[in-house]
């Protein structure tokens, strides 16, 4: 029986899209941040070995089994490391200009007459802000929030930032965004993705 693997319920590029565009909203309506403590003023985000600076030389090492072209891939399940299923690099020669996003969908696996055999998956927002804040330190600003028509769907954002003076003026701030969310009468939280980018404030 032949399988695949098709994205959840919110693993679609449309709740992808949604997600993002929430959560640069939040930043802009949030209020202002803390400044990040000296020590690690000059630090860029790293989770799980990648960061705004990974390469697609680097991906492909790092993943020879899954990797394809271009700047994202797939992670297969047995693969899998710190929670994360798919991976999009900010550039192939790691300049730190663009966007490093993470995913933490584990796809639904459909069997070839349409029946799901897994449903997919997501971890839990608190254990992948616990990993983040223990790295990082608290985030600087988190949001709740219900928006358009999304059957309910709770998003919650949470912004760590970070200084880089070291850095070209466009790239003196880095910003990592975890987005998570929670159906209509769910309780917990549940990790979408997240994102890291750069910018001159």
């Amino acid at each position: 029986m032949m399988l695949a693997q098709r994205p959840g319920p919110w693993g679609g590029a449309i709740a992808v899209a949604l997600l993002c565009f929430w959560a640069n909203r939040a930043w802009a309506q949030a209020p202002a941040l803390a400044q990040p403590q000296s020590g690690g003023s000059a630090q860029a985000f790293v989770f799980a070995g990648l960061s705004l600076e990974t390469t697609r030389a680097q991906l492909r090492q790092r993943y020879p089994q899954d990797y394809a072209n271009g700047h994202t891939l797939e992670v297969a399940p047995e693969r899998a490391q710190a929670h994360i299923h798919q991976i999009e690099i900010a550039s192939p020669d790691g300049s730190g200009r663009g966007r490093l996003r993470l995913g933490f969908e584990r796809r639904a696996l459909i069997s070839t007459d349409g029946r799901v055999l897994r449903p997919a998956a997501y971890p839990r927002c608190a254990v992948i802000e616990r990993q983040l804040t223990s790295l990082f330190g608290a985030p600087a600003s988190s949001r709740e929030f219900i928006e358009g028509d999304t059957d309910g769907l709770m998003n919650r954002v949470l912004v760590w930032e970070r200084r880089l003076p070291q850095l070209p003026p466009d790239q003196h701030v880095e910003r990592l965004y975890l987005q998570c969310g929670r159906s209509k009468g769910e309780r917990r939280f549940w990790a979408f993705s997240m994102e890291v980018s750069r910018s001159a404030r």
